[in-house]
């Protein structure tokens, strides 16, 4: 009897449990993150936060030291220009700060179709009620197109939580409040003459553990080697180093033309010259002469009439086809002088270079 009466009980209590997934069940957990939301909008109104204290603390944390103003900042070399921001840990900072908020990210689609990962990172501010989200998509395929493994695509979603997080986070605080400390992270990284000289062999050496070579760096920031990198260089410098270490972006974003696919060297001049140029899109004829109609021979007349009055560029480019000639080594020699000269102004005549040249 005894024994019946307990089984009773407990069939009871089983089923006053509210089944998982059941309409009951969702709308208890809707309760439940409900009432934590307000406890914490009602708290954050108890305890306003001070802005002042905010701006004094988000300044002083930014710049405790060299390493962690390096870490504050980003940059990401587009079309001959830098584009320079704060990084996701400056915004992290900011947040913890700023305080009286709720922040997230997640992955919210995986598409193996269209080979990207997309992320959403959301920034709640308690005491203003108002919240901010913002979306980062990050491609999940190599330059040959292949999909990336399992363990690639959870890194590659976690690079894009982070900066969906960073871009939330500075879209909902205010810029007044960290404009600040930004720009003293921006002098404290760049320093003075008296350090360049030291602060840029340290940062260059710096890329060495992502496999960028000092020529790499060079030719994105536009210099000649390492004597012409000045201040105004500096905070590029640094910010492109800590976008790649904070996984913001990648080397071979960060260093696109300079990458040679699979690690290996190109066989030809002419596609060591695909390698400079980029991809071949002109579907010209070849240039001719115009009264006899015959092509001339690889290294002559390949050197347009526009560029024919600097002798040193067209020095350059007709060395090129020697140099490759003696092997790789000749050829990296003349890769360097190349940009010693001025990349950007010959790089439009290596494609003519390129189709007189196997």
């Amino acid at each position: 009897m005894i024994e019946n009466s307990e089984s009773k009980e407990v069939s009871v209590n089983k089923m006053s449990l509210p089944e998982l997934g059941s309409e009951r069940g969702s709308s208890l957990a809707v309760s439940l993150s409900r009432a934590e939301i307000d406890q914490q909008i009602s708290t954050a109104r108890a305890y306003p936060r001070s802005v002042t204290r905010v701006i004094d603390n988000v300044l002083s944390l930014a710049t405790l030291d060299d390493d962690s103003a390096k870490e504050c900042i980003y940059a990401l070399p587009r079309a001959g220009k830098a584009i320079k921001g704060p990084s996701i840990r400056l915004a992290e900072i900011i947040a913890s700060q700023w305080g009286n908020c709720r922040i997230g990210a997640r992955v919210v689609h995986v598409d193996r179709f269209e080979k990207f990962v997309e992320a959403e990172g959301v920034f709640h501010d308690l005491e203003t009620n108002t919240a901010t989200t913002s979306r980062m998509r990050r491609r999940i395929s190599d330059k040959e197109g292949r999909t990336f493994n399992e363990d690639m695509i959870v890194v590659t979603g976690n690079a894009a939580c982070a900066i969906a997080k960073r871009n939330a986070i500075l879209g909902g605080v205010p810029k007044a409040v960290w404009r600040k400390a930004y720009e003293a992270v921006e002098s404290v990284i760049i320093g003075d003459v008296k350090t360049l000289a030291e602060r840029r062999d340290r940062n260059i050496k710096a890329f060495a553990r992502f496999g960028v070579t000092p020529e790499e760096i060079f030719t994105v920031l536009g210099v000649a080697g390492e004597s012409d990198i000045t201040l105004e260089h500096m905070g590029t410098l640094v910010g492109m180093y800590s976008a790649i270490k904070n996984s913001e972006s990648t080397v071979e974003e960060m260093f696109p033309k300079s990458r040679i696919k699979d690690g290996s060297s190109p066989k030809s001049l002419g596609e060591k010259l695909s390698a400079l140029a980029g991809p071949h899109t002109s579907d010209a004829e070849p240039e001719h002469d115009p009264e006899t109609g015959e092509i001339p021979a690889a290294g002559e007349g390949v050197i347009s009439e526009t560029v024919q009055h600097d002798a040193e560029t067209a020095a350059v480019l007709l060395a090129g086809q020697a140099a490759a000639k003696q092997g790789d080594a000749a050829f990296q020699k003349w890769w360097k002088r190349l940009n010693a000269v001025d990349a950007e102004r010959a790089k439009p005549h290596l494609e003519a270079l390129r189709k007189h040249i196997p």
